[in-house]
């Protein structure tokens, strides 16, 4: 049993050894770079990024509607039976009866025509409310974006500062082990010299192998919380375990929050925005009544001919024209004045929206700031009971080798020892939650 115990302790040292080598190889990460590799990796911020290229292409394309249009155009027609009309009959002879007509017939068997048509837009209100549209749609786009590199900073920050805690908690296993190993020793040695009960060997038994456990679970849970990193950040989770992390405080005192941040916050901004959309949308509800004007100017010639010869000479004859076309929608089938309900009933959800996330995140930060000073009294309290508690462990293994209290009042310091540290590592995930949900509802975590 003796050398049962003295391997275990070999065993977890040579453990630590290879760790500390291990990790005095490889690259710290800090907080920071965490979070940059995960904005730089993810493909998802990618997408959104690309999103946003999208619009202002659409933008520029729309902008173009303001350049004039040009086009050619060539016509050609056969008229197998020629088009009849008729005028009246003094028309070409003075002397006839104006009540008659004479049936004439106009063109010939073969027309084709050929030129160059300019259309300028002059006024046209609904191409400005696109465009404007169109960069609102850039601006929700960005704003999406942004939202999307703040939810992804929370999460590269939650798992970084869990990874620290679970480092502290195979630290505190490490210990434990070594303690429960000394213990169980102890009970060993006066097993040999039959003064202990074999019930109080596997009761120390049972307690140094719930402290290797322990350690395991904590060892395991690390490596599994730096293989969820590297995921987050869009690295390779083979690495995890060479990966070390820099130390961080948190030491940014949290105090009242400013609601200019909170306004400021992607969520209230993109229901603003969006408000913004629906107001241009009113706006372009209205300009289909307004009036669309254009420069229209066209130069070609025309041909006509008994026989298809393009090249027949006196049978072309020039055509050109400038002039300026007005259209003036009157009716179009649309009821704008419902459609422009419909749009201020949206902004008003969006409004009432906008309140209730602004309040939403003012509670939240109440909240984290409540939680935060309460969990860090219960931490100050379980720190000092667990300093108190291991004093206590360490007076009784002397006073147990010498028979002045039982086994059971050793084995139940220890085991209320490492009840504390499991209660002080579930704080520390708490303080970590409630001082990141302060900074993310008060507006204060940083891209």
């Amino acid at each position: 049993m003796k050398n049962n115990s003295m391997s275990m302790c070999f065993i977890v040292c040579l453990i630590l050894l290879c760790l500390s080598k291990m990790n005095a190889q490889s690259p710290v990460w800090s907080l920071n770079k965490a979070i940059e590799e995960a904005q730089k990796n993810r493909k998802l911020l990618a997408s959104l990024e690309t999103e946003s290229k999208i619009n202002q292409l659409k933008t520029k394309e729309l902008n173009a509607k303001y350049l004039p249009r040009v086009s050619l155009n060539y016509n050609y027609q056969y008229n197998a039976i020629i088009a009849t009309s008729v005028l009246p009959a003094d028309a070409f002879n003075s002397g006839v009866p104006s009540e008659g007509l004479i049936p004439i017939k106009l063109g010939a068997n073969y027309s084709q025509n050929a030129g160059v048509l300019l259309q300028q837009p002059l006024l046209d209100i609904s191409i400005s409310k696109l465009i404007t549209e169109s960069k609102l749609q850039e601006k929700l786009a960005n704003l999406n974006e942004k939202e999307a590199r703040l939810e992804l900073t929370y999460e590269v920050s939650k798992v970084y500062f869990n990874i620290l805690v679970a480092q502290e908690q195979v630290k505190e296993a490490v210990g434990d082990t070594t303690r429960t190993a000394l213990s169980l020793k102890t009970i060993n040695q006066k097993y040999s010299n039959k003064r202990v009960l074999k019930v109080d060997v596997n009761d120390a038994k049972v307690t140094h192998n719930n402290a290797i456990q322990k350690y395991l679970n904590a060892a395991n849970n690390e490596l599994v919380l730096k293989q969820y990193l590297l995921y987050v950040t869009g690295n390779e989770s083979i690495l995890a375990s060479s990966m070390v992390l820099e130390k961080y405080s948190m030491n940014e005192s949290i105090t009242d929050f400013d609601e200019n941040l909170i306004q400021a916050l992607p969520q209230i901004e993109i229901l603003k925005t969006q408000n913004e959309v629906l107001e241009n949308k009113k706006k372009l509800e209205r300009a289909k009544y307004c009036p669309i004007i254009n420069v229209n100017g066209y130069l070609g010639a025309d041909q006509f001919t008994e026989n298809m010869n393009p090249f027949q000479q006196d049978s072309w004859y020039g055509n050109s024209y400038i002039g300026v076309s007005l259209k003036l929608p009157v009716l179009f089938g649309e009821n704008t004045a419902k459609r422009i309900d419909q749009l201020k009933f949206q902004q008003e959800q969006n409004n009432n929206q906008i309140v209730e996330d602004v309040n939403k995140n003012k509670y939240n930060a109440l909240n984290a700031i409540a939680a935060y000073n309460n969990v860090l009294q219960q931490l100050k309290t379980v720190r000092e009971n667990s300093r108190l508690t291991s004093e206590i462990v360490m007076v009784y293994q002397e006073r147990y080798k010498f028979d002045q209290i039982s086994f059971n009042e050793l084995n139940d310091k220890e085991i209320q020892l490492q009840n504390l540290e499991l209660v002080y590592n579930q704080l520390q995930k708490e303080l970590i939650v409630s001082w990141l949900d302060w900074k993310k509802a008060a507006g204060k975590l940083v891209l």
